[in-house]
């Protein structure tokens, strides 16, 4: 068996023990030094945190106001207060629907850019409450700003991961 596979992890994969032995002999371990300015990355998945409650208080605070009951996600078609309280909506899941991607671009890009990530996540954050508060507040023409703002936040570190793509397979 290979260095790090020992007979009774051999066992436990799936796919068989010469399976197992095939994968341990062709791994790579891969050591990873985080920088010391990565704790302003983790500040910045704080600051998604927050942006995140902040939308989910205010569609918390849209059901109550305009009667919107679980389980319904928007507000029954035909609703008097239907274009208001969807708005709430769909600042919140607009932004869940962005976060997986953004967030893995935010811890990867860190490792390597932390200052410029961190910087970048907090725009995200910034433009996201904007984002929803706009929404909110003055229906779809409302999102522009916030939009804007967090792509500000999120585009950056896309071309940067192509960066980091373009590294990887020429210097690696």
């Amino acid at each position: 068996l290979g260095k790090h596979l020992t007979p009774s992890t051999a066992a436990m994969w799936p796919l068989g023990t010469s399976a197992a032995e095939e994968v341990s002999a062709n791994a790579a371990l891969i050591s990873i030094d985080v920088p010391a300015d990565y704790k302003w990355v983790l500040l910045a998945l704080v600051g998604v945190f927050f942006a995140n409650q902040y939308l989910v208080v205010g569609v918390m605070q849209a059901r109550k106001k305009y009667g919107i009951k679980y389980p319904n996600l928007y507000a029954p078609p035909g609703h008097k207060n239907e274009e208001a309280f969807n708005c709430a909506q769909r600042a919140h899941q607009n932004t869940v629907e962005s976060m997986p991607l953004f967030l893995v671009k935010l811890v990867l890009v860190g490792l390597f850019y932390p200052l410029f990530a961190a910087s970048c996540g907090g725009l995200w954050s910034v433009g996201r409450i904007l984002y929803g508060y706009g929404y909110k507040t003055k229906g779809p023409d409302g999102r522009l700003i916030g939009s804007l703002i967090s792509h500000l936040g999120d585009l950056p570190l896309q071309i940067a991961v192509f960066k980091l793509c373009y590294v990887a397979f020429t210097t690696w």
